[in-house]
């Protein structure tokens, strides 16, 4: 059984300091909503929302999209508002907006259990409820958490800042830099029957077996795989590369194009990694990189559905379900009996 399903949140401190666990990084100047939802005798956390804290101006709009979206789609019995904010105010920051959330959805049927205010998360920060002004305390090490141990043994990282994960997809040149360099490689390259949709899969194999094996690859085979991918077929197909022995060789050739991957491409390359850091339990790499891709690429079609989807809970469970789905239909198409990517 996985230690996650297992562990006990029981107070205030012990919930706030596993936030960041949860979330896979720090937050700042955050609204975090966790929620809950009623199981025979017990009570489970659900999903856990983080949002840069809202302006009281959209606290309605904000909770308006909660009840169409994310809990529509996978209902909530209660939830617990964390507020994150080094405010300097008197009193408890955001009050108002505190108050417009448990309103609304108390109207649907979904009560507050608590509303839970920390300056940052760190030992010996102070919290406080905004729904009980006595009911306050101090932060334990969320570094020692139990939920921090179960993701250390699961490989997982919790980063220092949401922006540690923004850096890691950052392009490593500019746009015109990038651009031309592919310019450049699809101007040499002459055209002949071997650049198929099969040539291009074998290209893609090349490179995740390489990076298996702990080879380097030149920039200009990264660049062809770049290209290869950009191939709708190549990319749903190479999606399943996360279901097999080559996973991790996925997750660092995913994350070095990305890095090297102009606006055209890079929407393949970020559907590709999104998928695979949402199957392999990083679920915040994967919010940002279709933040990322939202904002460079609005009309990115996956990208939409894929954000669309980690919005409303999908479990990887079912997100599987689909990558098999349209692999299957690839190989179809090409009459092969093995999916190439599943090493």
């Amino acid at each position: 059984m996985d230690m996650l399903n297992t562990i006990s949140l029981s107070t205030p401190a012990e919930l706030l300091a596993a936030t960041p666990h949860m979330l896979g990084f720090y937050p700042a100047e955050s609204l975090v909503l966790s929620t809950l939802h009623r199981r025979e005798s017990t009570t489970q956390l659900g999903m856990t929302l983080r949002v840069d804290l809202p302006n009281s101006t959209y606290a309605q709009e904000f909770a308006d999209y909660l009840l169409t979206g994310p809990f529509e789609q996978h209902p909530v019995d209660a939830v617990i508002m964390l507020l994150i904010t080094d405010n300097a105010s008197p009193g408890l920051p955001h009050t108002e907006l505190v108050t417009t959330l448990r309103d609304t959805l108390n109207q649907a049927s979904i009560s507050t259990l608590d509303a839970l205010w920390a300056p940052a998360i760190r030992e010996g920060a102070p919290w406080r409820s905004y729904l009980d002004p006595t009911h306050s305390g101090t932060l334990p090490n969320p570094a020692i958490s139990p939920l921090a141990a179960a993701q250390a043994v699961r490989g997982s990282t919790t980063r220092p800042s949401r922006q540690d994960l923004h850096s890691l997809i950052a392009a490593e040149d500019s746009e015109q830099v990038l651009s031309a360099k592919l310019a450049a490689l699809r101007s040499e390259t002459i055209p002949a029957p071997s650049e198929t949709l099969p040539h291009r899969i074998h290209t893609v194999r090349e490179a995740l077996q390489a990076t298996a094996d702990g080879k380097s690859l030149s920039e200009e085979q990264l660049l062809r795989v770049l290209i290869a991918v950009a191939d709708t077929s190549v990319r749903d197909l190479a999606l399943s590369a996360a279901l097999g022995d080559w996973s991790q060789a996925a997750d660092e050739l995913w994350r070095t194009l990305i890095r090297k991957a102009p606006t055209p491409e890079r929407g393949e390359v970020a559907s590709l990694l999104a998928v695979h850091a949402y199957l392999c339990g990083d679920g915040p790499l994967a919010r940002v990189v279709l933040e990322n891709l939202e904002q460079s690429q609005p009309d990115h079609r996956l990208g939409a559905l894929l954000h669309q989807a980690l919005d409303q809970g999908i479990p990887p469970a079912e997100l599987i379900t689909l990558v098999n789905d349209a692999a299957h239909g690839i190989l179809e198409e090409l009459g092969w009996g093995t999916n190439p990517f599943i090493a």
